[in-house]
């Protein structure tokens, strides 16, 4: 690419990202509308008619399709335009400013995920201008409501218009941030999501006045123990295979990497490499079986001078696709033996889902990364969190859903999980980047 089109590539994608990130859509409330009306603009201004949806007129999805001259499969590209709150005096620039400055776009959503929303956009929208040279269909989706997933968005689509949203093939968030190992660079590939498995443990104690100390029949002191003991608690590993191929790449130590591999002695093998590469261990941990994070406390009191009756907390826990519900009440159970008088309440249980791999095209997405990025290595792994491909993957059983979008300018450590965190930015070169990585992508998948 010349450098004269470099220029102007960035300057559109760099241009539209910027208007996205001005559009506050801060979930709750949403108001995802406002950027899907700048979207809508950006194509119409490059041919293309969107087509806005939803249950809420402030909160509507966006539909644009781009046909190929040939028959072939439908690629759908999605992305959420809804944000997480921001606290703008944390910040070294305002959250909704989409200012440039010191080689980055600034602002919340940038990189979770507007960023990719713009990138597939302008993909599309150079296609379009080069006369859609490709086969198939390119259906592009930017959602509502990922971030909380109540209603409106990607659920609300596949449930309520499944004929304006169904695809073969599917892109979305989760994959793309690089280690680099050896040299080389390796990026995950998202190839499935661990499920949620929320649950609420309360204890009942004995109330009283403040100024008597209750100790063991205080319920607060005894939801202490309780998160104490989940937090304590090494819950059974599970090494999947994609695992066991990251953790080759990413652990440079032979024997360490031997015992993270053993479930008999991946836990104490974490601990080790929590100490050698934290980095590592934070990417490594999640993938091996359950965990446990208390997030929510209800203490159950409303005076300071009173002792409640009971107390609670919350617990996000995730399992990977191997396990069950079945699994994580075991592991309950094993952890809180020593705690008397405690109840297990189910919160949010969903399943957990994957797409198959090999497939055309994640060896698409490898050859693509491997001329654009020599040498790099595409890894398929499993997601700590989810996304909504999950929702996809529910309605059409037979789609491929991979999460993917590459960065080139920094890799996972430098940027030190930057999304729902203050100061959310994303470098500049990266942004024309990932345009080039998708327009590609359509070249080689639909020839």
């Amino acid at each position: 690419m010349a450098r004269d089109e470099r220029r102007a590539l960035e300057h559109e994608a760099v241009g539209l990202l910027s208007r996205l990130l001005q559009a506050d859509t801060t979930n709750p409330p949403g108001n995802e509308t406002r950027a899907a009306l700048v979207l809508a603009e950006y194509f119409a201004a490059n041919g293309l008619d969107a087509q806005l949806v939803g249950d809420l007129p402030d909160r509507q999805n966006l539909i644009v399709r781009l046909a190929g001259t040939r028959p072939g499969p439908t690629l759908g590209l999605l992305g959420h335009l809804d944000v997480v709150p921001a606290e703008p005096d944390e910040w070294a620039w305002p959250p909704f400013s989409g200012i440039v400055r010191g080689g980055y776009v600034w602002g919340r959503g940038a990189t979770d995920m507007k960023n990719q929303v713009a990138a597939q956009a302008v993909a599309v929208a150079r296609l379009a201008r080069q006369g859609a040279e490709f086969s198939g269909e390119l259906l592009f989706m930017a959602t509502a409501d990922e971030e909380r997933g109540d209603y409106c968005g990607a659920r609300w689509l596949v449930r309520q218009r499944p004929e304006l949203v169904r695809c073969d093939l599917l892109l979305n968030e989760g994959g793309g941030t690089y280690s680099v190992v050896d040299g080389a660079r390796l990026y995950p590939l998202t190839v499935g999501e661990k499920a949620f498995a929320d649950f609420r443990i309360t204890v009942h104690g004995r109330g009283g006045h403040g100024s008597v100390p209750l100790h063991d029949l205080n319920p607060n002191e005894r939801l202490g123990r309780v998160i104490t003991a989940l937090a304590d608690h090494e819950s059974g590993v599970a090494v999947a295979p994609f695992t066991a191929r990251y953790i080759d790449r990413l652990v440079s130590d032979p024997a360490l990497r031997e015992r993270l591999k053993d479930p008999s002695l991946a836990r104490p093998a974490v601990r080790e490499l929590h100490r050698l590469d934290p980095e590592a261990a934070y990417l490594i941990e999640p993938l091996l079986g359950l965990t446990f994070s208390p997030t929510i406390l209800h203490g159950g009191g409303e005076a300071l001078n009173v002792i409640p009756s009971h107390a609670s907390v919350d617990i996000d826990c995730r399992m990977l696709p191997s396990q069950g519900p079945d699994d994580v009440r075991r592991e309950v159970d094993a952890a809180l033996a020593g705690i008397d008088g405690w109840e297990f309440t189910w919160t949010d249980l969903t399943d957990s889902n994957e797409s198959p791999v090999p497939t055309p095209l994640s060896e698409a997405i490898e050859r693509v990364m491997d001329d654009l990025l020599p040498g790099c290595e595409v890894i398929p792994l499993h997601l700590t969190g989810f996304t909504d491909s999950r929702w996809f993957r529910e309605a059409f059983p037979d789609i491929v859903a991979y999460g993917f979008c590459p960065f080139v300018a920094e890799d996972t450590a430098t940027m030190g999980g930057r999304e729902h965190a203050k100061d959310e930015r994303i470098a500049v070169e990266d942004v024309p980047f990932q345009v080039r990585f998708f327009e590609l992508l359509v070249s080689e998948l639909l020839p």
